[in-house]
């Protein structure tokens, strides 16, 4: 199910870009639920609880800006793309720092809709693939879980516990070494003996702790801080992360 949020507080563009999204998405036969909203600080407060995979964003918005709200949304949820609305198209450079995934005019919001929708689902339609997948035996069976929305591993002796990012967790019967191999190249950073962490969630590495961004704080091997800071860097620029 892929579900989308548009947010604009011009309720005539906000019904245009819901029935367009709709329609799109229809014919090409794609599970989803779109939620609109007028309000920048309804949608923030909405987000922190629906996970929405992607963002149709207005810049110029009354209470909170566009923004503004990206930078509070891709705080809790990283991996959420955003793709700008907007009339201010002086304004585009300004999104640079949020690394969004598109921008649609409003002036042209018909004709460059559907190529920023098309290149959307043509980008993520792998998304369900094997590669982006982990599959493990948990003490209740057989587990799929997508790989993108595992925070981070704590080692627990014979079993390992996979925390997931919508507060669920469980054990599986696979050695820490063997989920560091497993994992290494999908962006997982051994912090830690007892601690893998996806790079997707790290807010910051500070002396002796490794916070994350939903404000668990993790121990960080000091021994080897230099070490998981170069391993953190390189993460980030090999998946185009913005540094400023």
């Amino acid at each position: 199910m892929l579900k989308i949020a548009i947010v604009d507080d011009d309720k005539t563009a906000l019904t245009i870009s819901k029935g367009a999204v709709e329609q799109l998405l229809q014919s090409h036969g794609v599970a989803f639920s779109v939620d609109a909203f007028s309000s920048s600080k309804t949608f923030i407060m909405m987000a922190k609880d629906e996970k929405y995979q992607l963002v149709l964003l207005d810049i110029d918005i009354d209470e909170i800006n566009g923004i503004e709200a990206g930078k509070i949304v891709k705080e809790d949820n990283p991996q959420t793309e955003i793709v700008f609305l907007s009339q201010r198209e002086d304004l585009v450079f300004d999104t640079l720092c949020l690394h969004p995934f598109g921008f649609i005019r409003k002036s042209k919001l018909l004709q460059d809709f559907p190529s920023v929708m098309e290149l959307y689902l043509q980008t993520h339609a792998d998304s369900s693939s094997s590669s982006h997948r982990l599959v493990v035996t948990s003490k209740n069976g057989v587990v799929n879980v997508i790989i993108d929305e595992i925070v981070y591993i704590e080692g627990n002796k014979n079993y390992q516990t996979l925390f997931l990012r919508d507060g669920t967790s469980f054990d599986v019967r696979l050695s820490m070494g063997e989920l560091e191999d497993k994992l290494r190249d999908k962006g997982f950073i051994r912090i830690h003996k007892g601690y893998l962490v996806n790079y997707l969630f790290i807010r910051k590495i500070v002396k002796v702790d490794v916070l994350l961004t939903n404000n668990k704080v993790l121990p960080l091997a000091v021994k080897r801080k230099d070490e998981i800071m170069e391993q953190y860097l390189t993460v980030s620029r090999s998946n185009k992360s913005v540094f400023l």
